[in-house]
């Protein structure tokens, strides 16, 4: 039963992916479930199954740097997830007749004064 445990942890382990999971969730799993394969003991190894779990956006970018320890890898999977945040994040709408940094919105056009013909 022990046995099976381990099994089932391990098959997880080569299994996981990180779909929906944030950078920090899937690390967190992943070196979780990297205790119950004590025989993969190489760093390339390590990393290359940490690469395989990650979507093809972070995967392409990691694999292009070479990372030499797994502990690069997951800083650089930080740094990619953090951008991809930042580029997904809404902008400010803005309502009424808000300006920025002193300009109308050049989509509204420019202001209509009551008095001007």
């Amino acid at each position: 039963m022990f046995e099976r445990y381990y099994d089932d942890k391990a098959k997880e382990f080569y299994e996981l992916r990180m779909g929906s999971m944030t950078d920090v969730e899937y690390t967190s799993r992943f070196l979780q479930l990297l205790r119950y394969v004590p025989y993969l003991k190489d760093d390339k190894a390590k990393i290359q199954r940490f690469i395989d779990g990650l979507p093809t956006t972070y995967r392409d970018w990691i694999e292009f740097d070479e990372p030499w320890l797994l502990e690069e890898s997951i800083r650089k999977l930080k740094h990619c997830y953090e951008q991809s945040k930042r580029k997904v994040e809404p902008k400010h709408e803005l309502k009424g007749n808000e300006k920025v940094k002193g300009k109308w919105p050049l989509k509204w056009g420019r202001p209509h004064d009551a008095g001007e013909k």
